[in-house]
């Protein structure tokens, strides 16, 4: 079974700091576990790494799709499975920073993505219901249909497939088997899950001030350039956290002062809805930020936790 160290948390907690210095402790590569950060010229509302630490740490599953390509949990399992293995034959354990609650899990606990079950008809029976209800109608109708609700609607509600997918399933009366079904007898993997948290009032602190950076460091002329380059604003990847609102904001429909709350809004509620699909996934080994009072602190106990399990 290959090892794999996951590092997982709500957003803005700090990850991407304890990666790279798990990644020089154990001379290892970065599986990036996040929706959004395959795409290229989405680098400041993403959160991405920079130039330079690109070039310091090597990083899988960054920048390798345009804008407007979709993507899946699917489609990410099978190249972080790719990604693990290439780095495993190396010798050295891959390190996966995660980012979306789905996306981790599914590719910890071996989940199935065979849709072979719904046919042509169901689909378009979907599509047609889909159509028909009103957003929070249909938000409503998933969650009564299936007793589940996703960590982020937008992400859901925006990846065509998977949502068609999933309302196949309802219309065949198999939604709440869907959300609960594919997964493997236990971890796939043999995982260091190191999950990271930090007291709520601290936490959204941290993301009302990343915020306010990423919208310093240029985040609305970002967005602006992927419109002019002919990005639609209905893409998948322009329903991230951030891009539709300032989507809205370069479109004259939103001033900048009404998206910058309305981001740091929606990212309080994200994060709120991360830490409780994370209790689902029992086997994390939490660390509380607040007892240390260094990363490089945290980092040693981490590294400590690992070696010794």
């Amino acid at each position: 079974m290959e090892k794999v160290i996951a590092i997982i948390g709500p957003t803005a907690v700090g990850k991407t700091a304890l990666s790279f210095s798990l990644a020089e402790h154990f001379h290892t590569e970065l599986i990036s576990g996040d929706a959004y950060q395959i795409y290229k010229r989405m680098d400041i509302g993403t959160a991405k790494p920079t130039a330079d630490e690109l070039r310091r740490y090597t990083h899988h599953l960054v920048d390798i799709a345009e804008p407007d390509q979709p993507y899946s949990a699917a489609l990410f399992c099978q190249m972080a499975r790719k990604a693990i293995s290439d780095v495993a034959a190396k010798g050295t354990i891959p390190i996966l920073v995660g980012g979306t609650g789905l996306y981790v899990q599914a590719l910890l606990e071996g989940y199935s993505f065979d849709s072979s079950g719904a046919d042509e008809a169901l689909r378009q029976k979907a599509r047609e219901r889909i159509a028909a209800l009103p957003e929070e109608e249909l938000k409503a109708y998933i969650a009564e249909q299936t007793e589940w609700q996703p960590a982020d609607w937008h992400e859901l509600l925006s990846n065509t497939n998977r949502l068609v997918r999933l309302m196949a399933a309802i219309e065949k009366g198999e939604g709440r088997q869907l959300v609960r079904a594919g997964k493997a007898e236990g971890l796939v993997y043999d995982t260091f899950v190191v999950g990271l948290s930090l007291p709520r009032s601290e936490l959204y602190e941290r993301i009302e001030r990343r915020v306010d950076l990423m919208l310093e460091a240029g985040w609305p002329e970002e967005v602006k350039g992927l419109l002019d380059a002919g990005v639609s604003p209905q893409c998948q990847s322009m329903k991230a956290i951030g891009y539709e609102e300032l989507a809205l904001y370069a479109q004259g429909k939103m001033s900048l002062a009404d998206a910058a709350e309305r981001i740091k809004i929606r990212t309080r509620r994200f994060a709120k809805r991360q830490m409780t699909w994370y209790r689902r996934m029992p086997y994390i080994r939490w660390f509380e930020k607040e007892r240390y009072p260094s990363e490089e602190a945290l980092a040693d106990d981490v590294i400590a936790w690992i070696e010794g399990r």
